[in-house]
């Protein structure tokens, strides 16, 4: 996940790191966080990262709708 706050300037960024070989639950992950001055990235470096970000979250998103529909019709 990212956002960007504009009154600092910052770039902020967090993800998920697994801490297991296989995580089953969310306490097999750590939450990694980080800041990065938004004047130090390029600005089409920052686009692209954020279209990138965006097409994950949204392929999640219809992954997780197409397994509600199937146990729908299961």
């Amino acid at each position: 996940m990212s956002d960007f706050d504009i009154k600092t300037g910052k770039m902020q960024m967090s993800f998920l790191q697994p801490i297991v070989q296989q995580p089953k639950s969310s306490t097999g992950y750590m939450k990694t966080s980080f800041e990065v001055l938004a004047r130090d990235v390029h600005p089409i470096d920052q686009i692209e990262f954020h279209k990138h970000a965006g097409e994950m979250i949204y392929s999640m998103m219809i992954n997780k709708a197409m397994n509600v529909k199937k146990f729908k019709i299961l």
